[in-house]
C-alpha cells in the first residue's frame, strides 16, 4: 500500500526541478514512509525519517499562520524565504519535511507588491529545488515584483534547479564563495516495487481501458516506449526552464549557454563567470548593503 499519496504523487513519476543529490535524499527519507518499509535506491537498502516543520501559509491542521511579509525593522525591506524543498499545495505536506510552498511565496510576493511601505525585497534562497507544478508561475510573480521594486536574491548557500529558477527572476543576485547555483535541468523517478510484491505473495493485475492508461505503473518495470515518453516530457520542461531564465536574465546569460551547462551546478565565482549569478559576496554584508541602498533612495 502507498501511504501519503499526496506526497508520493509529487515525488515520483513526474518531472522535478530538483538537484540529483537532494532528490536522492528526499527519496531515501520519504520512500520508507510512503511504501511502508525499507526500499532500494541505487542498489542499497535505505530507511529513514525526517520531521522538520514546514514553513507555509497554513499549519498542519490547515490553520492560517501567515500574517504578512517579514519586515526588517523600519528599513522598508521585506524578506521572502525560499528554503528546503519547493512544493505546490504545501499545506498537504504539514510537518512532514522541511519545505517552502509556492503558495506561500505567492502570498508574500502579492503583499510586497501592494504594500507601499515595502520599497525593496530580499529573496533568501537556500534550496536544491522541488516540484515543477507551480514553479514557473511563482518565478513569473517574482519577476513581476522585480519590475516594480528592487528584489535581491541572496543565496544562503544553494539555489539549484527550481530554486535557481526563482532566484533568476530577481533584479540581482549574490552568491557566497562556497554557494552552488545552476542545475538547469529536469529529473524524474519511476518506482518499481513489483519484486517486493512478489516476495510478499501479492499479485496485482491492472485492468484498464486505453493503451497508455497504465503508463508509469509501479507494479511493473518501466517499458522502453514509456521511458522515451518520459525523456521527451523532461526535455520539454527543461526547454521551458531555459527560456524562462534566459528571459529573466536577458543580457547576462543566453539560452544557448544555459543549455550547454547540461544541468551542471557551479560554485561561487564560477557561477558568476557563467552569468548565472551577478556577484560573489557574504550574505549578511549583501543584505546590509541592499538595506542601505534602499534607505538612500528613500531619503
Amino acid at each position: 500500500m502507498t501511504h501519503y499519496p499526496q506526497i508520493a504523487s509529487q515525488l515520483f513519476n513526474r518531472p522535478l526541478l530538483a538537484h540529483r543529490g537532494t532528490l536522492e535524499q528526499y527519496a531515501r527519507a520519504m520512500a520508507p514512509r510512503i511504501f511502508g518499509g525499507p526500499v532500494t535506491f541505487g542498489g542499497e537498502w535505505q530507511a529513514g525519517l525526517i520531521g522538520e516543520p514546514v514553513r507555509d501559509v497554513v499549519d498542519w491542521e490547515g490553520n492560517p499562520t501567515y500574517t504578512g511579509p517579514r519586515m526588517i525593522g523600519k528599513t522598508g525591506v521585506a524578506v521572502i524565504e525560499a528554503e528546503g524543498a519547493l512544493v505546490p499545495k504545501g499545506k498537504w505536506i504539514g510537518a512532514m519535511c522541511d519545505a517552502t510552498s509556492y503558495e506561500g511565496i505567492h502570498a508574500q510576493v502579492s503583499d510586497c507588491r501592494s504594500n507601499k511601505d515595502i520599497r525593496g525585497v530580499i529573496l533568501e534562497v537556500d534550496s536544491f529545488g522541488g516540484a515543477v507544478s507551480g514553479a514557473f508561475s511563482c518565478a513569473d510573480a517574482i519577476h513581476q515584483l522585480a519590475q516594480e521594486k528592487p528584489v535581491l536574491a541572496i543565496l544562503t548557500e544553494h539555489a539549484c534547479s527550481a530554486a535557481y529558477l526563482l532566484a533568476s527572476a530577481a533584479t540581482g543576485s549574490v552568491i557566497p564563495k562556497t554557494g552552488l547555483a545552476g542545475s538547469v535541468g529536469v529529473i524524474m523517478l519511476h518506482v518499481d516495487y513489483s519484486k517486493a510484491l512478489d516476495k510478499a505473495g501479492v499479485n496485482i493485475t491492472p485492468i484498464f481501458s486505453g493503451a497508455r492508461k497504465n503508463d508509469y505503473s509501479p507494479y511493473e518495470a518501466l517499458g522502453e516506449e514509456v521511458y522515451k515518453k518520459a525523456v521527451a516530457e523532461a526535455d520539454t520542461v527543461r526547454d521551458m526552464f531555459i527560456d524562462a531564465v534566459a528571459g529573466y536574465r536577458k543580457g547576462r546569460i543566453t539560452a544557448d549557454a544555459l543549455r550547454k551547462t547540461e544541468a551542471e551546478t557551479f560554485m561561487g565565482a564560477d557561477a558568476v563567470n557563467m552569468g548565472l549569478v551577478d556577484e560573489v559576496g557574504d550574505p549578511i554584508a549583501a543584505a546590509n548593503a541592499f538595506i542601505s541602498e534602499i534607505g538612500r533612495k528613500a531619503a
